[in-house]
């Protein structure tokens, strides 16, 4: 009987947290892996015009910001993007997707370092999700845990629309 989450979405098999890294080693290099965050960017159903890459330090430890002007992402996107194993990309508009695997952004991303956190504004909802190999480090995971958190509305409506450890 396939597992499900408590949304009633099928749970995939889980993976040991030390995947991200050995995930991550497709990428020789880290402009490669900056090269696969501009891709998604610039994906059909993302939609950005505009990339930005800035480094600043933080609590004494350097970070880079990724920022595009795409459509944000909900709650289900933000999911997928998170996830392992899943693509929905599709041609939009005549334009191709530049992947089709679902694994860019966390190959990419635990290419340029242990942590990633993805906060994204849609339409309707704003979101926030956690891919990190210090924090499962810590709690001893023994499987990816990937912490989302979205709020529904604008800035004086918003009330908590979804709050899951996948």
């Amino acid at each position: 009987c396939p597992r499900t989450t408590r949304r009633g979405r099928p749970s995939p098999r889980p993976l040991c947290p030390k995947f991200l890294h050995t995930n991550s080693t497709s990428h020789t290099w880290p402009f490669s892996a900056i090269a696969e965050l501009i891709d998604n960017a610039y994906d059909p159903d993302v939609n950005a015009s505009h990339f930005w890459i800035d480094k600043t330090v933080i609590q004494g430890h350097d970070c880079l910001i990724l920022r595009d002007n795409g459509n944000g992402l909900t709650h289900e996107s933000m999911h997928k993007m998170l996830s392992f194993g899943y693509s929905d990309k599709t041609t939009l508009k005549g334009k191709e997707p530049i992947g089709i695997y679902g694994n860019g952004f966390k190959s990419g991303s635990m290419r340029l370092g242990s942590d990633a956190i993805v906060f994204s504004k849609s339409r309707n909802a704003r979101c926030v999700g956690l891919l990190s190999q210090t924090y499962l480090e810590k709690i001893k995971a023994e499987q990816i845990i990937v912490p989302i958190v979205c709020f529904e509305g604008g800035n004086n409506n918003n009330h908590i629309l979804y709050m899951l450890d996948q």
